[in-house]
């Protein structure tokens, strides 16, 4: 099967008059949720859109990375968003439906470790039922790295199982066997799954949003029992064993010593890591990202005063152990005099 080849610009079916559509973009760790986003929001022909970011960490790297979306930007705060499901994700959504510019489209982005479930129900079991409408659950899944041992995450098998629509992303990676294996799995673990493949997330807008996929009836029995005890299970990522590791300096890294760092010292552990760094060898911000053994490196100019912000995310991480090595990566400047911050950082509010 070709990858898809209709325009991005498609036009879409007319929003609908009753509830806010709701999309929730799920998947697991580097599996191009935020690349999907930016798909959307850089082709979504005059809507005005709503996002909802939420990253596994206590630094939003991926608020970051997406276009520039200015006044549509609504964060939530750090940590699982599945874990910290609460009045404050009902709050964030009163902000979005209370703004003075009617907004078209809320989608929500959740981090890789979540499971989608409690978003859902937060929804369908709150005051949220009668302003807003989930329209799809679009669960993103990385063809390349994809493999049966993702279900030893109680949150990779959920994001499966609840997902409206499955998209078989970085699918330039394998060949057509690949594919055909993983959505005969996918078939075998959620019967009838709706499954599309993409390069870079690239899916018309029109097979995205506005697709009344979610049927909110199949969700009753969760729902009543959601009301009844005003939470769900959300323990998973202690069941799963994750953790994460924050690292944040005002020092460039030594761009040598960081590589063997990638290359030789880092945990095998890690199944996904992100950031924005910072290398005394350049004058260019460098966005980073890592899933299993592959990352990549690309630059840009910065728009805020230089500084490295990396998370890692994988499993029993060694935090102390993880922050050594990477101080080590870091330029001394009092052993390289010639090495000069730029203004710039002296004049940071």
């Amino acid at each position: 099967m070709k990858p898809l080849t209709i325009p991005l610009s498609d036009s879409l079916p007319g929003m609908p008059k009753y509830g806010m559509p709701v999309t929730i973009i799920t998947g697991f760790l580097g599996s191009g949720k935020t690349t999907l986003l930016n798909q959307i929001l850089e082709n979504k022909e005059g809507l005005k859109v709503a996002v909802l970011v939420n990253e596994f960490g206590d630094i939003n790297i991926d608020s970051q990375l997406l276009v520039s979306i200015e006044e549509d930007m609504v964060e939530l705060g750090n940590g699982c968003i599945c874990c910290t499901i609460n009045d404050n994700l009902v709050e964030t959504v009163y902000q979005v439906l209370e703004r003075e510019e009617q907004v078209d489209y809320l989608i929500i982005e959740t981090t890789g470790l979540a499971d989608p479930v409690p978003i859902i129900l937060t929804f369908l079991g709150t005051e949220l039922k009668y302003l807003t409408r989930i329209d799809a659950i679009i669960t993103v899944v990385d063809s390349e790295t994809f493999t049966e041992k993702h279900f030893d995450s109680d949150a990779a098998l959920s994001q499966i199982l609840y997902g409206d629509l499955i998209i078989l992303n970085k699918i330039d990676r394998v060949d057509e066997q690949k594919l055909r294996e993983l959505e005969n799995f996918i078939q075998d673990i959620k019967v009838g799954s709706r499954i599309l493949r993409s390069e870079y997330g690239k899916i018309p807008l029109a097979l995205l949003l506005d697709l009344h996929l979610t049927q909110s009836d199949a969700y009753q029995a969760e729902v009543k029992d959601f009301q009844r005890n005003h939470q769900v299970n959300s323990n998973h990522l202690e069941l799963d064993g994750f953790n994460y590791v924050s690292f944040q300096s005002d020092r460039p890294f030594d761009v040598d010593k960081f590589e063997i760092f990638l290359t030789e010292e880092m945990p095998l552990s890690v199944f996904r890591a992100k950031g924005i760094l910072w290398f005394s060898e350049s004058e260019l911000r460098h966005i980073f990202q890592l899933s299993g053994p592959r990352y990549d490196l690309q630059a840009d100019e910065w728009d805020t005063p230089p500084s490295n912000q990396l998370v890692f995310i994988g499993r029993n991480l060694e935090k102390e152990e993880i922050l050594k090595t990477l101080n080590n990566c870091l330029v001394d400047v009092h052993k390289n005099p010639s090495f000069a911050l730029p203004i710039s950082f002296f004049n940071r509010e």
